[in-house]
């Protein structure tokens, strides 16, 4: 084998080998830690490139990426084939796109720097992608912790990219040591401060897991998992008023655990979903559903029996102009169902292709008859601006996040901010089968816990419900795939955490610098340019 091969060959198995320990802590519980040296054979593979005067590498780092995303993501191919293409193949161009801007960056500066603007620009685009209209934010680096919580309880001041950040500058100091190897003092400065930022975060973060208490505040929930199959019978197999005893069974079931008092039962996504457009659940006149008058006539009667139920259940509204995925509460003020006075949240987090169009309008426009034609999902729905808190007559606020809602921290933060001292999700995670899609996604709901201090109650229709509290401990949890549910107690919280109140600091000050740093590199060019004329 030629010199040149064995280098193409190195460069290719350090590239993969990123790939591979990059999936890690996303398909194996408790490895996040890998991830603080993941990219390293990535770099290596470039600094080898680099030397060798090899001026290609996007690829290399495309495939690199798109190998992640495939092993830590494919299952989104069940939900939604095309979206799932989708997602593979721009979420890897995105990245690529980074690492080419930080090889961009090398020739116009020198020593660390490229690799302190690799980090930057990198925080910076996991910020803007959370905000966006085209988003898929699952791989935010700092989720690569979801299941070592005990690692990250500071995330309740930085947030997840908090995490992001200390992965990054981990990955860029190991490296450093490495490509410092003949230079002795050096790398005993690097090494020592690669020991501290590895552990002092981890030691901090102990002592705050168990120094933090929370406050005696109880409150009754139950969670329901129907377990109705999305694909053979949510949508198509058994009709809403076959679903609906089902659901009651299990809410009346749970009332034998359940003591006197306040209770909230929560039930999953999209729970209501009526075939027939006479009875859609229309917002302003709700009693024209039948699923709907059946549940709200049960909770009326629980309420008049001194067992106090309020309930949050999913649905398929329609507003007079648009439909939404929606969170309805229900609170009993009599003992029928007209007497129930429902509200409203409307999920604002969309599942592209599944639920919203992007392409509606601007320079893609052109694209929207080929999405609608193969997005295959359940609707375009509208949005609403605020986070909506609904409140119980014995104090509790809680929030509800929809679904993949429950992926976005700055976003999730706002029923922190604005109120709610408790949280619930409610999804229908069967879309993915048995995959680690939806232990992903649970996971991810213990971040959302740390980060706000808030405990959480999680109905999945067809994942895994579970009660949180506010360290991202997994109190309770159902088996996946198995009809059932949940009842305990859950501490409320009106204390607010420093990420809740001021929201992704190190995202917005990471798109200054990234804008002040490519300004700086054009200049840079634009000098060198000169300077050789």
């Amino acid at each position: 084998m030629s010199e040149k091969n064995k280098i193409n060959l190195q460069i290719w198995l350090l590239a993969l080998a990123s790939s591979l320990l990059l999936s890690i802590p996303y398909i194996i519980p408790h490895c996040g830690i890998v991830s603080l040296f993941a990219f390293v054979p990535l770099f290596l593979a470039e600094q080898l490139a680099h030397n060798s005067g090899k001026k290609r590498f996007f690829h290399v780092a495309y495939i690199s990426f798109l190998v992640w995303n495939l092993i830590t993501t494919f299952w989104v191919w069940f939900a939604t084939p095309p979206g799932a293409v989708a997602a593979f193949l721009l979420n890897s161009l995105q990245m690529a796109v980074l690492f080419a801007l930080f090889r961009w960056m090398r020739k116009f500066t020198n020593g660390f720097l490229p690799y302190i603007f690799f980090c930057i620009v990198w925080l910076a685009w996991e910020h803007s992608y959370q905000t966006w209209q085209v988003t898929w934010p699952w791989l935010v680096l700092g989720n690569s912790f979801s299941t070592s919580i005990r690692h990250i309880q500071w995330y309740e001041f930085t947030g997840v990219l908090g995490g992001s950040f200390w992965i990054l500058l981990t990955n860029m100091l190991i490296h450093r040591i490495i490509i410092l190897k003949n230079r002795r003092k050096p790398i005993k400065v690097s090494v020592a401060s690669v020991a501290v930022l590895i552990f002092f975060p981890m030691i901090i973060s102990h002592i705050l897991y168990f120094s933090y208490k929370e406050k005696e505040a109880p409150a009754q929930f139950t969670v329901l998992q129907p377990n109705i199959d999305p694909y053979t019978d949510k949508f198509g197999g058994m009709t809403q008023g076959q679903q609906t005893p089902l659901l009651l069974d299990l809410a009346k079931e749970s009332t034998n655990e359940g003591s006197n008092g306040e209770r909230i039962i929560v039930a999953p996504e999209t729970f209501i979903f009526t075939e027939r457009w006479s009875t859609r659940l229309q917002e302003g006149n709700p009693l024209v559903n039948p699923a709907y008058r059946n549940i709200a006539g049960w909770v009326a009667k629980e309420n008049l029996s001194g067992r106090e139920a309020d309930m949050i259940v999913g649905a398929v509204s329609y507003n007079g102009e648009d439909y939404f995925n929606t969170a309805v509460f229900m609170a009993p003020q009599g003992d029928s169902a007209v007497t129930v006075k429902p509200e409203y949240y409307h999920k604002s987090k969309l599942v592209i292709l599944a639920e919203s169009n992007p392409f509606k309008s601007g320079p893609f426009k052109f694209m929207d008859k080929l999405v609608s034609g193969m997005a295959g999902g359940i609707g375009d729905f509208g949005t609403q601006e605020e986070r909506s808190v609904f409140r119980t007559a014995g104090g509790v606020k809680i929030g509800t996040a929809i679904c993949y809602e429950s992926v976005f921290g700055d976003f999730f933060r706002e029923w922190a901010l604005n109120g709610a001292n408790v949280m619930s999700i409610i999804t229908n995670d069967g879309w993915w089968r048995d995959t680690p899609g939806h232990k992903q996604h649970l996971n991810y709901a213990r971040l959302r816990a740390i980060e706000n201090r808030r405990s959480i109650a999680r109905s999945a229709n067809t994942g895994i419900s579970a009660f949180i509290n506010q360290r991202g401990d997994i109190l309770h949890q159902t088996a996946w795939w198995e009809r059932g549910y949940l009842t305990g107690t859950l501490n409320l919280n009106e204390e607010k955490t420093i990420f809740t109140v001021h929201g992704d600091i190190i995202g917005r000050l990471s798109r200054f610098l990234a804008f002040l740093f490519l300004l700086m590199g054009i200049a840079r060019k634009l000098g060198k340019k000169y300077a050789s004329q």
